[in-house]
């Protein structure tokens, strides 16, 4: 699971800053890199504001699924890895619930998509704790809090296990070794891809 969930955006990583302004990207990319590095090395990777992210989960509660997303890529800017995680899959568990209600679709657009989702694998991909951990939190936040934007609605319910999120908690558990060695070989290459892009750019 983890090879075909993370391959993917490792894929994206080659194909997609091209396309999109990339001097911000890559600065956004570049500042994931220095952050989850410095952070890991003096042992504060898995620190979060728990109060300030369920107070704006909450409130994003009330609001259509573009919400959560658009909090996580606000915190992901202001360097707030681990508030954006939370919001990022909180918010795609919210969208599983949302578009099996069946009144609408949300789909989040490809761009923010894969900025987040490249962005916060780099921060996660450092501390398989810390991805674990925060798994667990917004899966708890989910179980416990109903999503008011439609839970007032006739068949609202929520979806057994969305985004697969129980299964990857379970495999990064069942042997954290290999996922970390799994995790750290991905970031590696990617963070190389992002240094690559970077000199060719300031280059030109």
């Amino acid at each position: 699971m983890m090879h075909k969930i993370f391959i993917t955006s490792l894929l994206f990583c080659s194909l997609y800053i091209f396309g999109q302004d990339e001097s911000t990207e890559l600065l956004l990319y570049k500042n994931v890199i220095e952050k989850s590095d410095s952070l890991f090395a003096i042992g504060k990777i898995s620190e979060i504001d728990f109060k300030m992210v369920t107070n704006l989960a909450k409130k994003s509660d009330m609001e259509s699924p573009s919400k959560y997303f658009e909090n996580s890529l606000h915190l992901f800017k202001n360097s707030k890895y681990n508030e954006s995680a939370f919001l990022y899959y909180l918010g795609k568990m919210r969208t599983a619930d949302f578009n099996n209600y069946g009144n609408g679709h949300f789909q989040l657009s490809a761009d923010e998509n894969v900025t987040l989702e490249e962005g916060l694998f780099m921060y996660m991909a450092l501390d398989a704790d810390n991805f674990v951990k925060i798994l667990k939190m917004a899966k708890d936040f989910y179980h416990t809090n109903d999503y008011l934007y439609i839970s007032k609605n006739k068949g609202y319910q929520k979806v057994k296990s969305p985004g697969n999120y129980n299964e990857l908690i379970t495999e990064i558990e069942h042997n954290k070794p290999k996922a970390q060695q799994e995790f750290s070989t991905q970031r590696d290459e990617m963070k190389k891809r992002v240094l690559e892009y970077l000199q060719y750019f300031n280059s030109k």
